[in-house]
This record gives structure tokens, C-alpha cells and sequence, in this order.
């Protein structure tokens, strides 16, 4: 399991120091506070696919982006699916590493209560749009062109990748490059979308 410092959301939006701090000593320590027993089913596989799970679902305000194609979403719109949301940049090595299996896993729950919310950070739609031409991307990716988004959610470097579930809550997440079409990571994927 990671270090809790290596991993943890920034609460910067409206949020006083004083309330950041008690939010990280919360979730740092909830584990202690709730027991091993209070977590939830999908933990143990997540972190043994080196997730970091957040001790307790946990919610972040609602923000809105504008896709490619000019349509704007709003985060919370994508309640009632599990949700992937993904932070990247095209000339990030990492993210292309794992841009393939983000394409392989939104065919695979195509049809279920799943969805991708891959948020490229600081870049033109014209660039975004040439990469995702050149490379057969056909999942929906919205633009940050002034990191602000980033600077809150992906501070620690990309790709960032959280997991939410149904009612929006953060429930995991990962800094770096992964196999979102390993098997073990679809299955979970796959049950969560399912209750």
C-alpha cells in the first residue's frame, strides 16, 4: 500500500488551510478511526493493482469542461456510472503508454454503467484533436488549457487517474502510467458498474 503522503487529493478550491489540513489528517488517519474491517470490498485489489483507496469515499466540488468537439460536461453529470477520470497530455510518455488500454477498457464496458472523463491539461483543442485523430481515440476527452483543473486534481505530475463511483464520490486513485485493460482492474471495474 502506498504512503499516504505520497498520494492525496488537494482540497484548494474554497477551502481554508485550517479545514485542508483537518481533511488530510481525516483521511490520513481514517483507517485507524473506521478499522480494517469498515473498508470497502474493492480495496485489497485496487492497492494489490497499486492504487492508493481513499479510507472513505469522499466528494470535491463540482466543475465543468469543454470537450474537443465544444460541448461542455459538467463532472457531476456523469453520476449513476463508475466513473475513470483522467488527467494526460499528449506529449507525455506515460500517457501514451496507457492511452491504449483507457481505449480497450471504454470498448469493453461499452453498454455499462461506466464512463471516461480523460482531461487534457495545458494543450490547444487543435493539438488534442490531431493526437486523437492520429491515434484511433474514441473516448471523450475535454481540454484544461489553463491547468486549473490540473493544479487542484493532478498536482503530483501526469497521468493522474482517479476512480469515482456511482454517486460521484473519489474512491481511488493512481499517479503514473497503468493497464486499465488488465483483467483484475476490469473485473472490479466491471462489479462496481454493476451494483
Amino acid at each position: 500500500m502506498r504512503n499516504r503522503q505520497q498520494f492525496s487529493p488537494r482540497f484548494a478550491f474554497q477551502a481554508s488551510a485550517g479545514v485542508i489540513l483537518a481533511l488530510l489528517i481525516f483521511f490520513g488517519s481514517a483507517s485507524t478511526v473506521f478499522g480494517a474491517e469498515s473498508r470497502p470490498w474493492y480495496a485489497a485489489g485496487l492497492e494489490k493493482l497499486g492504487f492508493y483507496v481513499f479510507d472513505q469515499p469522499f466528494d470535491q466540488p463540482n466543475f465543468n469542461v469543454t470537450s474537443v468537439v465544444g460541448t461542455m460536461k459538467s463532472r457531476l453529470a456523469l453520476k449513476g456510472n463508475i466513473t475513470l477520470l483522467n488527467f494526460w497530455a499528449t506529449w507525455c510518455p506515460p500517457c501514451k503508454q496507457e492511452i491504449p488500454s483507457i481505449q480497450k477498457l471504454y470498448d469493453t464496458m461499452k453498454g455499462q454503467k461506466f464512463e471516461i472523463m480523460a482531461i487534457d491539461v495545458g494543450e490547444s483543442v487543435s493539438t488534442v484533436k490531431s493526437f486523437l485523430a492520429q491515434n484511433k481515440i474514441t473516448y471523450p476527452v475535454y481540454l484544461d488549457p489553463k491547468n486549473t483543473l490540473a493544479s487542484a486534481y493532478a498536482s503530483r505530475g501526469i497521468p493522474t487517474t482517479y476512480l469515482l463511483d456511482k454517486s460521484g464520490k473519489f474512491i481511488a486513485g493512481i499517479i503514473g502510467a497503468f493497464d486499465y485493460s488488465n483483467p483484475q482492474f476490469v473485473n472490479i471495474v466491471k462489479e462496481l458498474a454493476s451494483k
